[in-house]
């Protein structure tokens, strides 16, 4: 057993000491163990120096998630600070250690005598030096701290110019990011103008979150049930890193996000294509295909079409419609919050910027998402994902439709939601329309998905509102969708299908009265 001076004082104290003998000999008997250690040990002891070098030399502001190398003036006065304070932490910790180590040395115990030290029982105007060296070197801290404090705390300055506002909402595991000035709704992906101040307000769908983008902006929480704000602005145009950096469950790592920052013109640019439909897919394409794939398996959680007027508060009552039917059912719930997809296309990364979008990688997140991330909803409450294996239910072909389909999501040609305007003309597919607009919701049989089973709807249209016809009915849950709501379904979670036109609509309730 290798004995310590720690261990002969506790015999000392507990009273088995009567001299000082067994303390030198315990000390002395412990020097003799470490000069005997073996030579790689020793080795080993003095390559910690260089190894730490070489770790420390591998800090680079370069890194994309590194808080040097700053981008913006928030995160830029805050390195500043932190550079401030470490210099002066320095200082005292080389004062400090150096006064140790010079006692140390200088009063240490010398082998020709036994004579103890001098003994003080205390020295007034040391301890009074000493309470207050410290309390100034804080007052020094406090002041850059506070300042910088309040003028992050104060709102994103006026006089930067306009300021640009944007909701970001924390869900597990992906960022929402809502533009309530342009009515603009996207995900995982941020975009802002350069030199223009940007003010954030910080909310979480679930659980505790945190907003961070470190070469931009210093983190700040995402609180349930409670907002916070932060302001931020990039003055050098490129792509920035965020993450979450508040645990907040099994895909935490994976939370992350990026920041575009454009110029003033190319936002506007984002700005407008936004509010852009997609062109429509050829008849008899791979994104036709897709196209209907898509909506009869994953439109109850994703919207694709956020452009007409009105679709972003008809998207703002869909989500929070998500997250209420999830939350009502979380064991057997068929729909959570899901990512809008509107213009997917556009964007550089996928499951929240874990990975490059392209087809290949797309079309391996649509077959198992687990392999990219794990913990991800979809797979645990989507319909399609419902097999032994977890793995969706469709063959490598429609799954390869659907990857093209949502990588042709871009702006088009047209102004607005022309994609789905299909008012023109009396020739409408009845059946093409309820595939892709409505069965990812309804079955034609008796079965629940989202919304109720729709097998004998014409006769119970006909009895279930007084005063209303079946065809009256029928319209008014397309055109009104809460208007009405059956007995244990969520409200706010079918959209207004004004947007289809008088003649689709027409179309479609003749065909939903067929169902039997």
């Amino acid at each position: 057993m290798l004995y310590s001076p720690i261990f002969a004082v506790g015999i000392c104290l507990s009273g088995n000491c009567h001299n000082l003998t067994i303390q030198r000999f315990t000390y002395r008997y412990q020097m003799h163990r470490i000069s005997k250690l073996p030579f790689s040990f020793r080795t080993a002891l003095l390559l910690i120096v260089p190894v730490a070098a070489g770790l420390l030399a591998a800090c680079t502001p370069e890194n994309n998630q590194s808080t040097f190398g700053t981008a913006g003036p928030v995160a830029s006065d805050q390195a500043d600070l932190f550079i401030f304070i470490f210099w002066i932490a320095a200082v005292v910790f080389i004062l400090v250690e150096g006064a140790i180590i010079y006692a140390a040395i200088r009063y240490r115990r010398r082998s020709n005598s036994d004579k103890l030290p001098y003994q003080t029982h205390g020295n007034d105007k040391l301890e009074i030096t000493w309470t207050i060296i410290p309390v100034l070197i804080l007052l020094v801290i406090a002041i850059p701290t506070l300042t910088d404090i309040w003028e992050q705390q104060n709102g994103a300055p006026t006089d930067r110019g306009e300021v640009l506002n944007v909701e970001a909402i924390g869900h597990q595991w992906w960022f929402e990011f809502r533009y309530p000035d342009h009515e603009v709704i996207t995900a995982n992906e941020l975009h802002i103008p350069v030199n223009r101040p940007v003010g954030f307000k910080l909310e979480s769908e679930d659980v505790i979150h945190s907003f961070w983008v470190p070469k931009i902006a210093g983190k700040v929480d995402m609180v349930p049930l409670n907002d916070n704000y932060l302001w931020m602005m990039g003055d050098e145009v490129g792509e920035y890193y965020g993450q979450c950096a508040e645990f907040c469950g099994i895909a935490h790592a994976h939370m992350r996000f990026r920041v575009f920052v454009h110029t003033e013109e190319d936002f506007n640019a984002w700005i407008s294509g936004m509010h852009t439909a997609s062109d429509p897919p050829t008849a008899g394409s791979a994104e036709a295909s897709g196209k209907s794939l898509f909506a009869g398996n994953c439109s109850s959680c994703h919207t694709v079409d956020s452009t007409a007027p009105g679709s972003y508060a008809q998207e703002i009552s869909s989500q929070q419609a998500r997250w209420n039917g999830w939350v009502s059912d979380i064991e057997n719930s068929g729909i959570v919050s899901a990512p809008n997809l509107t213009h997917f296309g556009t964007r550089s990364t996928l499951a929240a910027g874990i990975k490059d979008l392209n087809h290949e990688s797309l079309v391996e997140w649509i077959t198992d998402p687990s392999t990219i991330k794990i913990g991800t909803r979809m797979q645990d409450h989507a319909a399609v994902y419902n097999t032994a294996d977890g793995k969706a239910k469709l063959t490598d072909a429609e799954i390869s439709d659907i990857a093209t389909y949502l990588l042709s999501l871009k702006p088009g040609s047209g102004s607005t939601d022309q994609a789905m305007d299909m008012s023109s003309g009396k020739d409408v597919d009845a059946v093409e329309l309820f595939t892709t607009n409505c069965s990812a919701c309804h079955s034609t049989g008796d079965d629940k998905i989202v919304g109720p089973g729709l097998a004998g709807i014409g006769e119970r249209a006909g009895n279930s509102v007084a005063g209303l016809s079946a065809d009256e009915y029928l319209e008014q849950s397309l055109r009104e969708p809460d208007a009405f709501i059956v007995d244990g379904f969520t409200p706010g979670l079918m959209p207004n299908w004004d947007k289809l036109g008088d003649d689709s609509i027409d179309a479609l309730i003749t065909y939903l009265k067929t169902l039997e």
